[in-house]
């Protein structure tokens, strides 16, 4: 039996005429491994639609396939899962590179990515730009990631973002370059751990508390990741919202 649960959904939000965010899971009980991949798509109409859905069709099976490969066992080595997920960030950054430069119709879309690998007391988090990984322990929610955007930068360098503008523009997105550069953490996990990985769609329109809130009176995780998305959407829903919530249950 795993130690994890995982569930996630994805809902277009209630002003948008498409869904550019990107979302999958993995669980396996004979490895004890749980991967979740959330992409939120810019560029266009099409384009970040076309992007999220390249980056974690392709991350995902990188790491798949290198799990079936591994001839020595699934390793917890923390070594091992930073190079696990970022090798697959960057096949994801190639496979949209390549599509971006290659369709001129399509040619500015990029996308962001977070993605949470954990194997038995490790979890491994790796993004780029402003989609979320927050944890939830003992009824207090931490955010794990720092948004890879311009407000953000402002913010760190003690300055005041006054125009609002800057929030959208991101200083790191998947596929725009040859190469990219995730930032990447490594985390020990406890019995009962949430981890919740969420675009900002979500994060940028309800507060913390409203998070802490809905995961305190978790009862299963679907019904978390819907009321999650559901008060985005009571928020307005102007944006895409995309929820997954991993928990470790032992």
């Amino acid at each position: 039996m795993s130690q994890f649960k995982i569930y996630g959904e994805t809902d277009k939000g209630l002003v948008r005429e498409n869904n550019q965010d990107s979302i999958d899971w993995y669980l396996s009980t004979k490895e004890d491994i749980a991967l979740a991949i959330l992409a939120d798509g810019v560029g266009g109409f099409s384009g970040g639609e076309v992007a999220s859905r390249l980056a974690v069709e392709h991350a995902r099976e990188e790491i798949c396939q290198s799990i079936k490969e591994d001839s020595k066992g699934w390793q917890a080595e923390s070594a091992r899962m930073v190079w696990r997920t970022m090798d697959a960030i960057a096949v994801a950054n190639t496979a949209v590179n390549k599509v971006r430069s290659t369709n001129d119709e399509i040619g500015r879309m990029g996308t962001t990515i977070v993605m949470a690998l954990a194997h038995g007391e490790h979890l491994c988090i790796a993004h780029i730009g402003d989609s979320r990984c927050y944890r939830y322990r003992d009824g207090e929610l931490q955010q794990m990631t720092i948004d890879h955007s311009m407000e953000q930068e402002l913010r760190l360098a003690g300055a005041v973002a006054t125009n609002t503008a800057y929030k959208n523009v991101l200083t790191r997105t998947l596929g725009v370059e040859a190469c990219v550069d995730p930032e990447v953490t490594m985390q020990a996990t406890e019995a009962d751990d949430i981890y919740l990985l969420c675009s900002d769609g979500l994060s940028s329109y309800i507060e913390d508390t409203d998070i802490v809130n809905i995961l305190k009176d978790l009862d299963g995780l679907s019904q978390g990741v819907s009321h999650l998305v559901q008060a985005a959407n009571d928020a307005g829903g102007s944006d895409n919202i995309s929820v997954i919530l991993i928990k470790r249950i032992s």
